[in-house]
């Protein structure tokens, strides 16, 4: 082979380099022309090159040309593919068959199809993908080509192909596989340098999805400390929106005992004393509270300068309040740092040295001058568990059992952190028995590639585990993937949800309005979050807690959008069953006292704000106990029930009706204008509640004491709002009950007394302030005082005398009573026995009980009984009166004392009779001695007045039932003369005497026994 021919070949080898820009256009090319319209494209482009090397050929005899079509058509058959390496091989061979040649012509044709075949065959038949060939398997697929193409050399006459053969062999066997071989692997890079491109996208894609959606704090920074971007979890770490943040720096949020360090190491990074660090550190929350926190920090360079540091964040607030028990991991975010430096090694196997070069010691953070006498090859610096692997892959090299060892490993560096590195090395050198005596080899660094596949791997668990459902969407929002817990939270399978605008899980009971409010915020900032109510695919509604976060392209158009969903289903349940628990009654379905207690304060501030009144009603059901103890607590409940309607049905739509304990009940009237309203309310609660109730087919009446208290004129406090309308409702019973009434300052005055007398009555036995005094009962046929009613009175040191009537209620409130009652009764036999010995054997003294003293935990009357034995008197010296309203009652107890004064020969009298809830069959239950009648029924009494006609029923009634009566209050001797004529027994009143005390009435007796 000649000059001319060599140089010819080189030629055409050069020519071929036009293959590799048709193939960069055809990778590159726009998506909107198809792949078979490039194919063709590509497959004349080719055949064109093809004309242009076979139009300079190295001639090595007339007809009988070579030049490198077939290093275009191999490596057109294995990278393009079949169509356009057929339509290079139909031009090229065309253009072979016109330039003549006899036998050659033959030859070359089928050199055209041969080395293009072999192409197409390889491509489709290896078993590793195009991007993992290696140097090696393209030059021995280039040598396989060009020997097939020599052998087609035998189609010429054998003497004629030897002598061929041996002039060109060498020259194309050595050229030919070669270029083949360098223009193969710069097709391989192009194909590696596309799925790294692509493998950055989506490496891209998922980090900003964590970014946005991931669980640490993430902070992106100036160098002059002022924050670029921060995530949503490190603003809620702080307790600032990002707007806030954006605003600050760092310092600014450093506690000052961290800041001198902090500060130290970052002016460190940014003189390039390092790249970056890790510290513990507090911030400087929001409300002023610290936050602990790891974090861990990277600069990015250009040019040495730095331009941006990131910084990841990891709240360790909770571990370190718990004395740092648990000290989490922390995860480090590092700055992906182009480079293709490569580490160099070159190992003599015989002496067992090596030699590095900087770039190796430099990747393993060592100076070259520490690695320079480390110069054997060893296995201690691989992690233990890569190790075997290692060794095992050059054992196989060395060996002959593999072309090259290349194998990925960590290793350790100096600081004792291990790398992930690509080793790649072949033997350069053996001996004359093959035995190799040099293995030459690079490192690369890959750690930064490992640690993205380990990262997205990961991104990829966690969507596809994660128990939250999540959906990505394309810019027009319609689903373009979704995880398994999206499956199951809806019922759509990924395959009937992609494509589909993710509005299909949208309920259509949800409100527009907020959708709309969705759709703003996100054009506007970019997320959302709240609740939306979702359909199931079963058509069940159900409600999620749905955040959304948007992802963009460089020019800031819309990219994706990432979705979480939450299913708070039962969570909005339970919530709405514990708020309706705490501010609603079980029983009427009212509001309850803890929502009246907040709109009370609702209804005064927003009354303050608009100059109005607030009207507070407090409403009481008379005598309810009685509907209680005679029909049952059902029935009670039955009417609480009916009640709590009718009161619905009182006030305005915009007033409140609360059920405040047992039958208590409250309105609540606001924005007031004037107080007409709240008399219209109240007198319609009135006319609403003397209608009957139906309970156990029985017609029930109840009557209500209603008080009310007005806003800001009673008063500016809710709590002294509710206190005056009690006084309030008080004051309507002591009027009669069945009425209602309005809070005073007088009330407020006869309150504050009250309170003083509970408080002295306390002090008033043992400061001897009580005192008995006596009231006359005389038989009015004979004239004759048989009989006294003892009544109590009360010195007080400041208020002078103070009226039973007024104290009484007080002392059972308070259960001093129980004390005074039984005080009381001991003064009062101690006297009786006195004046049964100087006056009449057959004297009896009356003694008032309060109900307080027959109930559970009242007075013993046991040594009261102990007592009158004591002193030597019969039970009959002594008689117990007592209200209707005891018998009542219906208690145990209550029946138990009764009986025990009728078996011991007490009497008892029935007071004021006719002006409760009298029955007979009560009389006739606890054998009743004596009817007293009210005072009442005797002011106005005359010989034709209705209460002449009560009195006689009275009487004839008692004297049936085989008891005595007494008439109170006579003050006039028309009174005792009409009272005496229809047959009562015995007179008590101003017209005998007054209440006297001890010796007054001693002298009374004494007296009177004279003139008898």
């Amino acid at each position: 082979m000649n000059h001319f021919g060599l140089l010819t070949l080189i030629h055409n080898a050069a020519l071929l380099l036009a293959m590799f820009f048709i193939y960069d256009a055809a990778a590159t090319r726009s998506r909107s022309i198809s792949h078979s319209l490039w194919a063709i494209f590509s497959g004349i482009a080719m055949g064109l090159v093809g004309i242009v090397i076979m139009l300079t050929p190295w001639e090595y005899a007339p007809g009988i040309i070579f030049d490198a079509r077939s290093v275009l058509l191999g490596i057109s058959g294995l990278f393009f593919g079949t169509i356009p390496t057929l339509i290079a091989m139909l031009i090229t061979a065309t253009l072979r068959f016109f330039q003549g040649g006899d036998e050659s012509v033959i030859i070359g044709i089928l050199v055209i199809f041969t080395s293009g075949t072999l192409g197409i065959a390889w491509r489709y038949y290896r078993q590793k993908p195009l991007s993992a060939l290696s140097f090696g398997e393209i030059y021995l697929f280039g040598f396989g080509i060009h020997g097939v193409m020599l052998a087609l050399m035998f189609v010429f006459p054998w003497d004629e192909a030897l002598a061929v053969l041996s002039n060109i062999s060498l020259p194309i066997l050595l050229i030919y596989p070669l270029i083949t071989s360098t223009l193969g692997m710069l097709f391989v890079h192009r194909l590696r340098r596309n799925q790294n491109e692509a493998a950055l996208q989506e490496s891209e894609f998922l980090f900003r999805s964590q970014f946005d959606l991931g669980s640490i704090g993430i902070a992106i920074t100036h160098p002059d400390k002022g924050w670029l971007r921060v995530n949503p979890r490190f603003c809620k770490m702080l307790g600032f929106s990002e707007k806030e943040l954006l605003c600050l720096s760092w310092p600014e949020l450093t506690h000052p005992d961290d800041l001198h360090l902090e500060l130290h190491q970052y002016d460190r990074m940014l003189i390039s004393e390092s790249d970056g660090y890790s510290l513990d550190k507090r911030f400087i929350g929001k409300d002023g509270q610290s936050v602990y926190a790891h974090m861990t920090i990277s600069c990015y360079r250009v040019d040495g300068a730095v331009q941006f540091v990131i910084a990841g964040i990891l709240d360790t607030t909770d571990s370190k309040h718990a004395e740092d028990k648990i000290r989490a991991r922390k995860e480090q975010l590092t700055s992906v740092l182009s480079g293709s430096d490569l580490g160099f090694w070159d190992w003599n196997i015989e002496a067992n040295t090596v030699q590095r070069n900087a770039r190796w010691a430099e990747m393993l953070g060592y100076s070259f001058a520490e690695i320079d006498n480390d110069n054997i090859i060893n296995t201690d610096g691989i992690h233990p568990d890569d190790c075997e692997a290692v060794w095992q892959s050059v054992t196989d090299h060395l060996e002959g059992r593999t072309a090259q060892h290349k194998i990925e490993y960590r290793r350790r560096t100096k600081q004792g952190e291990y790398k992930w590195i690509l080793d790649c090395a072949k033997i350069v050198n053996y001996g004359q028995d093959r035995r190799p005596l040099r293995m030459s080899g690079t490192h690369t660094d890959i750690t930064d590639r490992k640690l993205a596949e380990e990262s997205m791997q990961l991104a990829s668990m966690v969507y596809q585990n994660s128990q939250e459902a999540m959906t990505v969407t394309d810019s027009n929002g319609n689903i373009i993937t979704t995880n398994p817990a999206f499956t199951k939270m809806t019922g759509y399978g990924a395959a009937e949800i992609t494509g589909k605008s993710h509005k299909v899980i949208v309920s259509k009971e949800q409100d527009k309005r907020v959708y709309q409010r969705m759709e703003i915020a996100l054009k506007s900032t970019g997320h959302w979050r709240g609740e939306i109510n979702c359909c199931h695919k079963n058509g069940e509604n159900y409600i999620v807690l749905l955040g959304i976060n948007s992802i963009y392209n460089k020019d800031r158009s819309l990219h994706r959008r990432v979705a979480q969903f939450y299913d708070i289903t039962d969570r909005k349940k339970s919530e709405k069953i514990i708020w309706r628990q705490a501010n609603f009654d079980n029983l009427t379905g009212l509001s309850n006292r803890h929502m009246f207690h907040e709109r009370l304060i609702h209804e005064r501030n927003k009354a303050e704000r608009r100059g109005l009144g607030v009207a507070l009603l407090f409403l009481d059901l008379d005598r309810f106990k009685a509907v209680n103890d005679t029909l049952g607590h059902d029935m009670g409940d039955l009417l609480l029930i009916d009640v709590a309607q009718r009161l619905r049905n009182c006030g305005r739509k915009s007033d409140l009706v609360s059920r405040f304990g047992g039958d208590e009940f409250t309105l609540i009237l606001g924005g007031l204008k004037n107080t007409q309203c709240v008399e219209r309310v109240a007198q319609k609660i009135l006319r609403e509640l003397s209608e009957p109730f139906l309970l156990g087919g029985q017609n029930i009446y109840i009557t209500p004491s209603i008080g009310i208290t007005l806003y800001p004129e009673d008063g500016k406090d809710s709590g002294m709002l509710l206190k005056n309308a009690d006084q309030a409702m008080y004051s309507a019973k002591e009027k009669g009950r069945n009425c209602y009434h309005y809070f005073t300052s007088a009330m407020q005055a006869r309150a504050q007394r009250r309170g003083q007398l509970a408080n002295d009555l306390r002090h008033a036995l043992k400061n001897n302030q009580l005192e008995l005094y006596y009231q006359p009962i005389v038989e009015l046929a004979s004239g004759k005082i048989c009989k006294a009613e003892a009544l109590i009175r009360w010195h007080h040191p400041e208020l002078g005398m103070v009226s039973p009537a007024e104290f009484i209620p007080v002392a059972e409130e308070t259960g001093t009573i129980i004390e005074i009652g039984d005080w009381v009764f001991r003064q009062a036999v101690d006297q009786v026995a006195q004046w049964r010995l100087e006056y009449h054997d057959d004297f009896q003294i009356s003694i008032n009980k309060s109900p307080v003293q027959f109930r559970e935990g009242g007075s013993d009357i046991t040594s009261w009984l102990e007592h009158l034995l004591a002193l030597g008197l019969p039970g009959q010296a002594v008689v117990i009166e007592i209200t209707e309203g005891l018998l009542l009652d219906g208690s145990r107890i209550v029946m138990d004392k009764l009986l025990a004064f009728r078996d011991s020969g007490i009497g008892v009298s029935l007071d004021d009779f006719g002006t409760g809830h009298s029955s007979m069959s009560y009389l006739r239950k606890f054998h009743i001695d004596n009817l007293k009648i009210d005072q009442s029924f005797v002011r106005d009494l005359n010989a034709h007045s209705d209460n002449m006609v009560l009195c006689e029923a009275i009487i004839i009634m008692a004297h049936k039932l085989g008891m005595k009566v007494i008439a109170e209050g006579i003050e006039t001797e028309e009174q005792r003369s009409l009272l005496s004529a229809a047959g009562c027994d015995y007179g008590q009143g101003y017209l005998f005497s007054k209440p006297l005390p001890e010796d007054a009435f001693s002298r009374l007796l004494l007296g009177h026994s004279q003139v008898m």
